[in-house]
């Protein structure tokens, strides 16, 4: 191992003993949050404090909307970074993604194709012609032109 790893990995343990704080998930995050701050304790702490926060909001939302899973928290913290605090607002931007997302799929569906690239792909080209399924096809086709003469 590295010397920067283990500054790191040491710095992280001693973290997250100063602070109470146990198990991977944490010990994963608090790494990350070194990466991005450095050894600033307080930084490293405040970063933390302000996850902790958006990840305890979004686990309430997610609670009272009988939501589950990692990557929909993830989502829900990501509109809390745009939206703020501001629990129906977020709840809200969460469904239009999803509605988005389901539309995108079974736009997928019908042409074939799989993988979450490929979904945002199709979100973006909704984002530009709009949720019409043959304009999003037409686009689909005219932006993958390049790769179907590569591959024939």
């Amino acid at each position: 191992m590295s010397n920067e790893k283990e500054t790191i990995e040491k710095f992280a343990e001693e973290f997250m003993e100063k602070e109470g704080l146990e198990g991977k998930p944490t010990l994963v995050k608090i790494k990350r949050f070194l990466k991005d701050f450095g050894l600033d304790y307080e930084k490293v702490k405040e970063a933390y404090e302000i996850d902790k926060k958006k990840e305890d909001f979004g686990n309430e939302i997610m609670e009272e909307e009988g939501l589950k899973g990692v990557p929909t928290l993830n989502t829900l913290k990501d509109l809390i970074d745009q939206f703020g605090y501001h629990k129906e607002k977020v709840k809200e931007e969460y469904y239009n993604l999803k509605e988005k997302e389901d539309f995108a799929n079974s736009v997928m569906e019908e042409v074939g194709m799989k993988g979450k690239s490929k979904r945002l792909k199709v979100m973006r080209i909704m984002d530009m012609v709009g949720w019409d399924k043959a304009k999003i096809k037409t686009s689909l086709l005219r932006s993958t032109i390049n790769e179907r003469i590569e591959h024939e």
